[in-house]
């Protein structure tokens, strides 16, 4: 069967650009002079893409059914950072299936959930233009003609967004990672409502990706897709300490929320980069080292003789944990070890 003959085959599916189903059977970074046959690893290959195409056709014709697929949490398993026990708590991620569409592609935003401090979302792209079908990977630029990404919740745009939406190709649909979005104020309780909005849209084909090229511009059609999301901070909890201190360093207080657990510290300031810390849940759990999302002191609060005020933010415990153990670090020294047991709001020094 020749290259032409494979366009026949999905007649009465949709349209498929000829370009995409001829670069299917080329080697990455290279042309070949001309097709010959299909071999038996080229009919596998005529054969995926089949199923490829028939998924994407169920998606746009059944698009209730597809969007029935995703197990609720299951994205944000995938994390390794800040949010990545949150769907342990029952009732915290939410099937979200909201979706806007321009003349290139629906976005849809999947699972989300808020924890009153921060806002987890993952989303889904679905192409309607078969040459987006051609990349591997799509992602958000900022361009003079169309923004990039913004988020606004309750109205306001974010200034603390933390990642940008990458998409890798899944088949015949491209999905992100999970992207946090930290508020500007703290929501309690009620709903946000979140309005996310794509300008411009990169691309990058295989071929692309595996030679080391930059993206094409694939897209600039704006889209804006908003939704309402509830707030789940009956998990989040607050605690302020004294007297607890090991050496010169001492802890004040601590947060535990499904997003994060923060300890804050205070000791004599000495230099901009201040203490590094980490933290372990009793159960042998690692929450990691502290991701300094305030920054350090490079920008001049302190000064000698100050007394600084640090918070250390780690991956936030999974529901039901006992205690956390925060080990602080003067460079490559430890310095200090706090216990918070979490059921009994109290923290003690660690001998």
């Amino acid at each position: 069967m020749k290259a032409a003959d494979t366009c026949a085959l999905f007649e009465g599916i949709g349209y498929i650009d000829p370009e995409f189903i001829e670069e299917a059977y080329e080697p990455l970074c290279a042309r070949p002079a001309r097709v010959i046959r299909i071999s038996r690893l080229g009919a596998l290959a005529a054969s995926l893409l089949l199923v490829t195409v028939l998924l994407f056709g169920t998606n746009a014709m059944f698009p209730a059914f597809a969007e029935s697929l995703p197990v609720i949490g299951e994205a944000f398993r995938q994390l390794n950072s800040l949010g990545a026990n949150a769907p342990g708590y029952e009732g915290v991620v939410q099937s979200v299936e909201k979706s806007a569409v321009n003349g290139q592609y629906r976005l849809t935003a999947t699972e989300a959930y808020c924890d009153g401090e921060y806002i987890f979302l993952a989303l889904r792209l679905d192409p309607l233009d078969s040459r987006l079908l051609q990349m591997q990977s799509l992602e958000t630029v900022e361009r003079d003609e169309a923004p990039g990404w913004t988020v606004a919740v309750n109205g306001e745009l974010s200034g603390h967004v933390y990642q940008v939406p990458v998409f890798t190709r899944r088949g015949a649909y491209f999905e992100c990672a999970p992207m946090r979005i930290r508020l500007l104020e703290p929501i309690d309780e009620g709903a946000a409502e979140v309005t996310a909005a794509i300008g411009c849209l990169s691309g990058r084909t295989q071929e692309a990706i595996d030679c080391g090229e930059p993206g094409q511009i694939v897209s600039i059609e704006p889209l804006t897709l908003s939704f309402e999301l509830p707030v789940s901070s009956q998990h989040n909890i607050s605690q302020e300490v004294e007297g607890v201190s090991a050496g010169k360093v001492s802890l004040t207080g601590w947060t535990s929320s499904p997003s994060r657990f923060t300890v804050t510290l205070s000791y004599p300031y000495e230099r901009p980069e201040g203490l590094d810390a980490a933290a372990v849940t009793g159960e042998g759990l690692d929450l990691g080292r502290d991701i300094r999302e305030d920054g350090d002191f490079g920008d001049g609060r302190y000064g000698p003789g100050d007394t600084a005020v640090q918070k250390c933010t780690f991956t936030g415990v999974p529901e039901g944990t006992g205690s956390v153990e925060v080990t602080v670090f003067d460079g490559d020294s430890e310095i200090g070890r706090f216990k918070i047991d979490l059921e009994a709001g109290k923290a003690s020094v660690v001998e």
